[in-house]
């Protein structure tokens, strides 16, 4: 003789899988936010205007004068959050001259430091470089310099993020020839979660596993002889 039996489950359990069940599913919507966090990863370039170095030869200079110059953005990567569009908007930049030392970094830049400035997509984007962290002389007639500081946008999205500027010159017919000056501006992830945000999620994950888990035991049926 076969006999089946439905298995039942205590008073009040009901209540704990909604509650299991409406926490994973809100700690899930999170990580899905955080994975969507914003960046900034745009090239930009001077065109006009000659940029005037210091010193005799570009790999020896201390500073660049952007002064004339138009900062065209060049390039836009994917998940970029600038709002910008290549090859037709702008950024500004303040001071024009930026000072960068004689050293090989790292090192602080002169006074408040370099502004970066630009509105797209209806947001206005500030960034504040005040540090040096590389400086390569190692090829001749051709500088690069790494930049560091935070940026800021008026909707919001980046609330004194980590912001790196990286500074391409090279002068390809060495001293009296044009340069050319190319910027790579980076930030890392923008809303990354907190330790205590991560282990909410982790609590979320758990509670779906456990209300699956459950959900399969309540609606099993038990065969026995």
């Amino acid at each position: 003789m076969i006999r089946m039996v439905q298995r039942t489950e205590p008073q009040g359990f009901d209540m704990r899988v909604s509650a299991f069940t409406a926490l994973g599913a809100a700690l899930t919507m999170m990580l899905g936010s955080a994975a969507q966090a914003a960046l900034i990863n745009f090239t930009f370039v001077a065109l006009d205007g000659a940029p005037i170095y210091t010193g005799t030869s570009l790999d020896e200079s201390s500073a660049l004068n952007l002064d004339g110059s138009t900062l065209l953005v060049s390039e836009v990567s994917r998940g970029d959050a600038s709002g910008l569009t290549p090859k037709f908007d702008t950024v500004s930049l303040n001071p024009v001259i930026i000072d960068y030392g004689s050293g090989a970094g790292p090192g602080t830049l002169p006074g408040s430091g370099v502004t970066v400035s630009w509105t797209g997509g209806g947001d206005v984007f500030t960034e504040t470089l005040t540090n040096v962290e590389l400086i390569d002389r190692g090829t001749s007639n051709q500088i690069i310099v790494r930049m560091s500081g935070m940026v800021n946008d008026s909707l919001g999205a980046f609330v004194d993020a980590p912001i790196f500027l990286l500074l391409d010159a090279t002068q390809f017919g060495g001293p009296g020839t044009s340069n050319s000056v190319t910027f790579t501006n980076t930030t890392t992830l923008s809303g990354i979660p907190e330790l205590s945000t991560w282990a909410m999620m982790a609590l979320g994950f758990g509670a779906l596993g456990y209300t699956a888990a459950r959900r399969r035991k309540t609606h099993r049926a038990v065969l026995s002889a």
